[in-house]
């Protein structure tokens, strides 16, 4: 019987051809395996709601901050601009980060919404929920009813700043849904956009890292908000616009802030080249 044997430049021919070839498979025909060493994350097509990236997706967590992205849409939709938010003895003495306005005194709704976005102040989320919703338990039920009439199923929202309370739970599916929500409202679009403000003398800057990028990788940016407890530890919903497409990352629970910032930056930039994400 006659032996076929391949030379080396064939060969070498032969690889070549296969190498091409499974380059040229489609991005989406494989998931990206990713590595995330948050509690929870998530990326979330805005439009559709489609999940491309899920890690205990549903597991209730303690959302700190990201809270806020709630009282901002319940202040938007009870509050004209130029409203006033009364601050009370009890908003004032809430915990840092505070603005440090003082009791008896009142500031306009859209300046509560840009120190609520951008520096987190704690006092002021307080005095949104007592001057929407009367008092911080009136608060968290329209919080929670809001919350159920978008979608979430694992949320019981206790405080309006998001500080912590062993009941005050969200998860990482929900938040995503909720900042979905949020980015309806022009008003708090801009006001995450917002680098730098000024509330009763007050001058702060926008606390979300992410939104200072010259020329981010995972698309256009468009903001979010952060949250921090020592019990929650780092947590972050933000969303970027990626080839027509808005998409939304939320991590809870990352062990360092600087951990938070670049988890959500790789996960944003792996949606923006495939369609879906597969966890390691």
């Amino acid at each position: 019987m006659r032996r076929f044997v391949l030379s080396r430049g064939w060969l070498c021919c032969l690889c070549a051809i296969v190498l091409t070839l499974v380059c040229a498979v489609p991005a989406d025909a494989a998931p990206r395996r990713v590595v995330v060493n948050a509690r929870a994350a998530v990326v979330m097509d805005a439009q559709s709601g489609d999940i491309l990236f899920a890690k205990n997706a549903d597991v209730p967590l303690y959302p700190a901050s990201t809270t806020k992205l709630m009282t901002a849409i319940l202040l938007v939709t009870h509050l004209n601009p130029e409203d006033p938010v009364y601050v009370s003895e009890a908003a004032a003495r809430q915990a840092r980060v505070r603005l440090g306005l003082r009791p008896d005194t009142t500031i306009t709704a859209e300046d509560a919404l840009h120190a609520i976005l951008m520096k987190s102040a704690n006092d002021v989320a307080y005095a949104v929920a007592e001057t929407v919703g009367g008092s911080q338990e009136g608060f968290a039920r329209m919080m929670n009813l809001k919350a159920r009439l978008i979608g979430c199923t694992h949320t019981n929202f206790i405080t309006p700043n998001g500080l912590h309370d062993d009941d005050h739970m969200s998860t990482a599916h929900d938040i995503a849904l909720i900042l979905r929500e949020a980015l309806k409202y022009p008003r708090i679009v801009a006001a995450m956009q917002t680098k730098q403000y000024t509330v009763a003398g007050k001058t702060f800057r926008n606390g979300n890292r992410l939104m200072y990028l010259e020329s981010p990788t995972f698309g256009e940016v468009i903001g979010g908000k952060t949250g921090y407890t020592s019990k929650a530890m780092y947590c972050l919903a933000f969303a970027a616009r990626q080839n027509g497409r808005v998409r939304i990352s939320v991590v809870l629970g990352a062990p360092r802030k600087s951990l938070m910032y670049r988890e959500t930056r790789r996960l944003l930039e792996f949606a923006a080249r495939d369609q879906h994400l597969q966890l390691v």
